[in-house]
């Protein structure tokens, strides 16, 4: 299945050595986040399982607060992607992709965001650091991961 998502503003990958279904069966038990990604302090599904393209969930994140959203695409164990529904980054979307690389994974987190009129502005001025931050978060789920 071909992702439909349109360019994200931001992405960046790290390659882990470990199979694609262990990396996605620990980033989609949406709590391990708070391990790895910096601040998520708390992160759950609101619908019930079977989880998938239409599912409910919410991540609280320190200084954003709630941040809603549900699953555009869920193509286990590969990828992953969600638009959010409410809070300050409404209509963002994000989400997560694992491939098969050498005798690991390549693991990479995007993002898109929403641009209202002030954050069309932020949002440039700020994508270097968001991107450095996205790579940071990928080091942390690397050392988990190969620990």
């Amino acid at each position: 299945m071909t992702s439909v998502m349109p360019r994200p503003d931001i992405e960046s990958s790290i390659w882990i050595t470990r199979p694609p279904a262990e990396i996605w069966n620990f980033m989609t038990d949406w709590s391990n986040e708070t391990q790895w990604r910096n601040g998520v302090m708390e992160a759950k599904w609101t619908s019930e399982p079977p989880h998938g393209v239409g599912s409910t969930g919410l991540h609280i994140v320190e200084g954003i607060g709630d941040w809603p959203w549900k699953l555009t695409e869920w193509e286990e164990p590969y990828n992953v992607s969600w638009d959010v529904t409410g809070g300050p980054m409404k209509g963002g979307h994000a989400g997560y992709r694992v491939t098969p690389e050498d005798d690991g994974s390549r693991v990479m987190l995007h993002a898109r965001v929403k641009r209202p009129s002030l954050m069309g502005i932020i949002i440039p001025l700020m994508k270097g650091n968001m991107k450095r931050q996205m790579f940071a978060d990928l080091e942390k789920l690397k050392a988990i991961m190969e620990a």
